[in-house]
């Protein structure tokens, strides 16, 4: 009895770059086959044949959407599904994708927000009473900052080793409720 082998989150990615490079193939044939001038000879025995070609090839790349549209519901599903452990904190492969996309710069642009320079500027313009010699207050920690910044750096980084790692090894999951 031969088992069935489930197809991975990298399988399933390859898969659809693989589809989108077929389609584009495809239109190109399209292109190629859709139509010609009165004076050429068709490109296939006949103009029917030809004109079969590329109903064909349409209907292929309708197939290949409806494909795809379904490989990528459940690369998606799987994402939402699977957890997954960083620095003891755990993560959906969705949200980590999240992260990597988007929020981790904005999270290190927060802590990079955490500076004196706005104050430095509007010192300059500043006059002082006699004798006192305005100064920048600073009303953060640096130390958060910097721990801050490590943090959301280091997650960026270690994301994509880790989702090869995942993406290589974890199965893609079906949604049994649709």
């Amino acid at each position: 009895m031969s088992e069935i082998k489930q197809q991975m989150i990298v399988e399933a990615m390859k898969r659809l770059r693989v589809i989108e490079k077929r389609m584009a193939a495809n239109c190109s044939d399209i292109t190629r086959y859709s139509s010609m001038v009165s004076t050429e000879r068709p490109q296939f025995e006949s103009e029917e044949i030809q004109r079969k070609t590329v109903k064909s090839l349409v209907q292929a790349n309708t197939d290949l959407v409806s494909e795809y549209l379904k490989l990528k519901k459940k690369i998606e599903f799987t994402n939402l599904m699977t957890e997954v452990e960083i620095g003891g904190i755990k993560y959906r492969i969705s949200d980590l994708l999240v992260i990597k996309r988007k929020l981790a710069k904005m999270m290190q642009n927060t802590y990079s927000a955490m500076n004196p320079s706005d104050a430095e500027m509007r010192i300059r313009g500043v006059r002082s009473p006699e004798g006192q010699t305005p100064s920048v207050i600073r009303l953060y920690s640096e130390e958060d900052r910097s721990k801050g910044l490590r943090l959301w750096q280091d997650l960026y980084d270690n994301i994509d080793s880790r989702l090869e790692v995942i993406n290589a090894t974890t199965p893609l999951l079906i949604d049994t409720t649709t």
